[in-house]
């Protein structure tokens, strides 16, 4: 069963596709440095969600930033 609402299920997908998932390899300390808080941002908030929540936004996401975050296989 859905527990998200659309609205922050769609908040959270626009985050998601716009992850720099390469992000590692800037070398701009305040670049990385931002890209890092929403990688951990995002996955903190992933953490607290279900199964069925995580589909949902799944759905709304780019294959390569879902897998990034391991919420598509």
């Amino acid at each position: 069963m859905q527990t998200i609402s659309q609205h922050r299920a769609e908040k959270i997908a626009r985050n998601i596709n716009a992850m720099d998932t390469s992000y590692q390899y800037i070398d701009n300390l305040r670049k990385w440095k931002f890209w890092d808080r929403l990688d951990n941002k995002l996955r903190s908030i992933l953490s607290t969600l279900t199964p069925e929540d995580k589909n949902v936004i799944a759905q709304m996401c780019e294959e390569k930033e879902a897998k990034y975050f391991g919420i598509k296989n």
